[in-house]
């Protein structure tokens, strides 16, 4: 099984898999809005040490600041 670690250890163009969200209600809905749900294969498109992160979910672009980011675990696609 691959080890599950946060967005914000992707390398860009990376294509990962979200396997866990470890937020409260209120961001589990606002993510949920947005399509981030378990099960949810996303390319990060932009991840740097300082700012916000960039995803890829189907044909949209999705901004995340990093607080958001580090409580979406991915594991790695094959």
């Amino acid at each position: 099984m691959e080890k599950m670690t946060t967005i914000l250890d992707a390398n860009p163009g990376e294509e990962v898999l979200v396997t866990k969200i470890e937020a409260g209600r209120e961001l589990k809905q606002r993510l949920a809005a947005m399509g981030l749900l378990p099960e949810s294969k996303i390319t990060v498109v932009r991840s740097v040490s300082q700012g916000q992160v960039i995803v890829r979910l189907k044909d949209s672009r999705v901004v995340l600041g990093r607080g958001m980011a580090n409580k979406i675990f991915v594991t790695r696609s094959k």
